[in-house]
């Protein structure tokens, strides 16, 4: 493909979510100064708002706002509305499904399993829906292997596809939780790296997925270490790389275009924005708890069923991702 190009890292060991090999786990970590490795307990991007992280304003998306906004917001409504069930060539049909898909690592796929039985014969939701589960773990899903479309972890999602009775045209809805393969925790280095591993697997899917419309991520909830290896501060900087990634489609920035004579990539947006610390966000009252985890970084039972009920709850009411979620 014309963006995609092939990056060789030295990853001591590769890992993004389990069940990943966590043994041993080793950390490169480049740093100007050493307040960069303490500096861990951070604000919630939709609680920073129009305040500053090192210099950078919060909020989800531009100006501090945690909302869609002016031509964006325009054309997210007007791109939700061209989600309606197609078949496997995709055409648009009666019987066809609208097929959602989620991609990425171990903690994306617990929430979408435990969304999809949420979903299922659910009255509120959309019955034309069919939602796919392609997450693996063992470090076998990182963004560096999503972005290449050559990589052995397609494999996996196309017996995920075919198992399905779908088609990869078929595909118009992607939901990704993963990180990069490698340790670096530098700022703004890491974010800006992942954004830029982003940004080239939004173009992979945009060739991957012919007739996909629009790409939410989450970000990654609050790690509280433990033997997984994914430490903070890099939860948190995902949700950077996660919101420079939609500014940059927002301000027309090259390799990320969605409309016009040649678009080569998806929309780009927020799902529920995951990463909160353990006393409730002021927005909305979430937090993230190491009570409400198996292992640091995996939610347990009770933690995954209120990420996935937050999910939910997102694309049931949202004004965008409700027009094809719910049910009317």
């Amino acid at each position: 493909m014309k963006y995609i190009t092939t990056t060789v890292f030295i990853v001591f060991l590769f890992i993004t979510c389990s069940k990943e090999n966590t043994d041993n786990q080793a950390s490169t970590t480049f740093q100007s100064d050493n307040a960069v490795a303490m500096d861990t307990a951070k604000i919630p991007l939709n609680d920073l708002g129009t305040g500053t992280f090192r210099g950078n304003v919060g909020g989800l998306y531009p100006g501090g706002l945690n909302e869609p906004s002016g031509t964006y917001a325009s054309d997210l409504l007007r791109v939700s509305k061209l989600i309606i069930p197609i078949d496997t060539f995709g055409n648009s049909a009666t019987k066809g499904f609208v097929v959602f898909i989620s991609l990425g690592g171990s903690t994306g796929g617990q929430n979408m399993q435990a969304l999809k039985n949420k979903t299922t014969g659910n009255t509120l939701t959309n019955p034309r829906l069919k939602l796919l589960k392609a997450n693996t773990g063992a470090g076998m899903a990182s963004l560096n292997s999503v972005m290449n479309p050559n990589d052995s972890y397609w494999g996996h999602v196309t017996q995920i596809i075919t198992g399905g009775k779908s088609s990869y045209r078929q595909v118009q809805v992607v939901y990704l939780e993963t990180d990069d393969s490698v340790r670096i925790d530098s700022w703004p280095g890491r974010a800006n790296m992942t954004k830029n591993d982003l940004e080239t697997t939004m173009r992979t899917l945009k060739f991957k997925f012919p007739n996909i419309k629009v790409l939410y991520v989450l970000g990654r909830t609050r790690s509280f270490g433990g033997k997984v290896g994914i430490n903070e501060p890099a939860p948190y900087y995902l949700g950077w790389s996660c919101k420079w990634a939609i500014e940059d489609q927002i301000n027309g920035v090259p390799g990320t275009e969605y409309k016009g004579t040649n678009p080569v990539a998806p929309m780009i947006t927020w799902g529920f924005y995951q990463w909160a610390d353990s006393l409730p966000r002021i927005t909305d009252n979430f937090y993230c708890r190491s009570s409400e985890t198996a292992n640091g970084l995996h939610a347990n039972e009770t933690g995954l069923d209120t990420l996935s009920t937050r999910f939910q709850n997102f694309l049931l009411t949202d004004k965008y991702a409700s027009i094809w979620y719910a049910k009317h």
